[in-house]
């Protein structure tokens, strides 16, 4: 449903898309084809239009803001960037509209004016050195499941519980699987969990080490050995998948169960092939 909206050649071919809110999108879908008053096709038309806005939203996060010159195509790929993510956060207007969702559209538009205050405090925190980095990743959880959570009210009372619960641990996931795919990258390219945690527990040679300007890939790999980042990311993603599996019997229905399923399959494979990569050194 959504590829005629994000398979553009200019799109595809000058710029990158960040990872699709698959996760969160598919355990939403479930719940209001399943677990409240939706019919079948007002469940597809909301969780399209929310894919779509937290594409746009991530969307933006990925422009470079870096104000020296650049190439053509990096040029490019940064107004591509800007234009996708208009685009994908307004689409949601006319799928809504269509279907007569219109105290739908509200609430979206209220998430997203608080999706965008709470992405200003997280920076604001970031560029100030005054995060934690245990509150960092609560901060990045809750960016994730406030657009989700303006469609609690149209579930049946019986299961808003469960599946606030269920959101939170998964998006928990989503932010662990993030950490882990560039807890590689320099402090440079990345300020996220791996930079914050040696920045708060380190020793002052490594702090210095870190602030510095640049610092060379060993040095980084060394660090994130010393302080193991992989295990303790890996750790906390096994954690949350551990909470999801526990909840899942609380769920009534056999289709939300099943479904949850599917969700944590994909990480279980992940956690095994970090086990591996660990063990292996």
């Amino acid at each position: 449903m959504a590829q005629k909206y994000v398979e553009y050649d200019m799109i595809s071919t000058h710029t990158e898309l960040p990872e699709f809110p698959v996760p969160r999108v598919r355990l939403l879908y479930t719940f209001l084809n399943d677990g409240g008053r939706e019919t079948a096709r007002s469940a597809e038309t909301c969780a399209l239009a929310a894919f779509l806005v937290q594409l746009g939203l991530d969307t933006h996060d990925k422009i470079d803001v870096d104000d020296s010159c650049k190439e053509e195509q990096e040029m490019r790929s940064r107004q591509l960037k800007v234009l996708a993510g208009d685009y994908f956060s307004s689409v949601f207007y006319e799928l809504l509209a269509q279907k007569a969702e219109i105290g739908t559209v509200s609430k979206m538009s209220a998430a997203i004016c608080e999706v965008n205050r709470l992405k200003v405090r997280l920076y604001t925190g970031l560029r100030k050195m005054l995060l934690p980095a245990e509150e960092y990743l609560k901060e990045r959880v809750q960016l994730k499941t406030v657009l989700f959570h303006s469609f609690t009210q149209q579930l049946d009372r019986s299961v808003q519980n469960i599946w606030k619960l269920l959101l939170t641990e998964i998006s928990r996931c989503e932010v662990m699987l993030d950490e882990m795919k560039h807890y590689s990258l320099s402090p440079e390219e990345h300020k996220g969990f791996a930079f914050l945690h040696i920045w708060e527990t380190g020793t002052a040679e490594d702090k210095e080490m870190i602030s510095a300007r640049k610092i060379g890939e060993r040095d980084w790999s060394l660090l994130l050995t010393k302080y193991k980042i992989r295990e303790q990311l890996a750790s906390m993603l096994r954690q949350s998948v551990e909470r999801v599996q526990g909840l899942v019997p609380e769920c009534q229905s056999d289709k939300i169960r099943s479904e949850i399923g599917g969700i944590v399959e994909p990480m279980l494979s992940v956690l095994s092939s970090q086990r591996r990569a660990i063990q292996e050194g």
